[in-house]
Parts: C-alpha cells; sequence; structure tokens
C-alpha cells in the first residue's frame, strides 16, 4: 500500500488486487493522483485521463466500496493506455468541493441562475464553481508532469478525458476548454442537468468544431440515471445536428436496466476503451 504522499515527487506501489500493476502517485495542489502505468511505454502510448480517481484502483478508499475495475480492464486491451486517475482536491471542511470543481464554471458564470438551482437541487449550501482552474491543473500541470515521469510525448488523438455523473459533464466541458488537448472525450452516465436542461445547449455550443473531439456519451435507465431520459437523446441530438458524425465521431447509448454506479460503469468500460482506442489502430 502507499504509506506516504510526497509533494512534487512520485511513489511506485504495488497492490494484489491489481494485479501487481505499477501505480505512481504524486499530489498537485492538494489532489491525490494516481497514475497506473503500463509494462511497456512507448513515445505513443495512449493516455487516459480520469476524474475520481479514489474509486478507479481502491476499494477501500472508494466512495461506496466498489471501483471501476481500471486495471483488470485495460490489462485485457491490445493497447494498454497510461491511466492519470485525478481525486478531487482534499478539502474537509468543504462537503460539497466535488460539485464546485466539477461543475462547467464558464457555463454558470454566464447564467448564474443554473448554478443557484444545482445549489438547491444537490442541497449544497453555498460555494463558488472552481472548475476552470482544476482543468488548468490537469492540462498544464499534471499531464506534463506524468509524460516527463514516464517518458511520453503528448500527441490529441492519443489522449482521452474519462468521468461519470459530474464527471462525466465536466469531461465534456474541459474538452470546450482545451480543443487541443483532448481528442476523445468519454462521459458515462451524463449528469445533464435535468433541474435546468438550458446546460445542455449552453454547454454544448461551446465546443470546438475544428478540431473536434470525438465524444461517448451514454445513460441507464435505472434509479439516477432514469431522470437523464430525454436530456440525454436532446444532447446527441445537438452534436449530431452541429455536425458529429454517428459512429465514428459520436457514440450515444442506452443500457437498459443500468443504474448509476460503479460496477455498471466497469462493466461498460472495455467497450467504450475500445472505441477509443479503435481510432489509433486504425
Amino acid at each position: 500500500m502507499i504509506s506516504e504522499l510526497i509533494e512534487g515527487s512520485w511513489i511506485d506501489s504495488e497492490h494484489a488486487d491489481l494485479v501487481k500493476a505499477r501505480i505512481i502517485t504524486s499530489v498537485f495542489d492538494d489532489h491525490r493522483v494516481d497514475v497506473y502505468v503500463p509494462d511497456e511505454v512507448t513515445n505513443e502510448t495512449p493516455v487516459l485521463v480520469m476524474h475520481d480517481g479514489k474509486n478507479l484502483f481502491w476499494p477501500e478508499y472508494s466512495t461506496m466500496g466498489n471501483t471501476w475495475g481500471v486495471i483488470s480492464v485495460v490489462q485485457q486491451l491490445p493497447v494498454r493506455p497510461v491511466v492519470v486517475g485525478v481525486w478531487i482536491k482534499d478539502e474537509p471542511d468543504v462537503p460539497m468541493i466535488r460539485l464546485f470543481e466539477l461543475t462547467p464554471q464558464d457555463v454558470i458564470e454566464a447564467d448564474p441562475s443554473i448554478w443557484t438551482n444545482m445549489l438547491v437541487a444537490a442541497n449544497a449550501g453555498e460555494g463558488i464553481p472552481i472548475g476552470n482552474e482544476y482543468h488548468r491543473m490537469i492540462v498544464q500541470e499534471i499531464v506534463p508532469a506524468v509524460a516527463v515521469e514516464i517518458g511520453l510525448e503528448f500527441d490529441r488523438k492519443r489522449t482521452a478525458l474519462c468521468g461519470s455523473s459530474m464527471g462525466g459533464l465536466t469531461s465534456i466541458y474541459a474538452a470546450a476548454l482545451y480543443p487541443e488537448f483532448y481528442g476523445t472525450v468519454l462521459s458515462l452516465s451524463t449528469h445533464w442537468a435535468y433541474w435546468d436542461r438550458k446546460i445542455i445547449p449552453d454547454l454544448l455550443s461551446l465546443l470546438s468544431r475544428d478540431p473536434r473531439a470525438r465524444i461517448w456519451i451514454d445513460r441507464g435507465t435505472e434509479e439516477l440515471d432514469a431522470m437523464y431520459e430525454g436530456l440525454h437523446e436532446e444532447a446527441a441530438d445537438y452534436l449530431r445536428d452541429n455536425g458529429w458524425q454517428e459512429g465514428h465521431e459520436l457514440q450515444a447509448n442506452v443500457y437498459p436496466g443500468t443504474n448509476h454506479s460503479e460496477p455498471v460503469w466497469q462493466d461498460r468500460l472495455p467497450e467504450i476503451l475500445k472505441w477509443w482506442l479503435s481510432e489509433l489502430q486504425a
């Protein structure tokens, strides 16, 4: 297990549940970052950045005791990416810090009513969105540091961003903020704001058309995911109407009988990652 985290340096760790995968860990501005490093790394190894890092690898740290099973999924792929798992900021005095970090800040600031409604819906009290700084840190600090540490050369086409729920929403936002950085967005159970559907066109209109990111969005049909019915379809229609080609550039899938949980996202992950990597193997 990891026994210590040191600012600005990396610690290697092995964990029996991770099939003795190599994990290197560091901290950036109170954000722990766990990086899965495949056995073979070249200048062309793909990079997958993922939100909610505590739920990716470590059952003992995960929110609900379940993980995405990222290592077992990735190690079955013909091409294994580096996986950069970014934890939410460690700020115990702010219980809703995840909401503040993952909210699409520019959208909220352009229409404060969306934020007001979001705080009420989430029973979050008061706070301000800080998503821009979160994404700046990933693009300008974390990924460059990983690239130096393990000997990668950055390439937009080989770089994807992945998250679920609010992590899925903010992944789309990041592609709008940094169109030259992310070539693919993988957004699972995207948390479209059912209390204010205006967020859909307000967010998607920010996306670059050139270059255009490949986008995966999906939803289940049970529990919280059932509330995305109609919103998911509206987002997919918006993207199609604005030039995203179904299949190669856009996947908008519905998984009947599935809910909003890590085991469900783990089950989908092989299909999703293969879709992303298919572009690199073409």
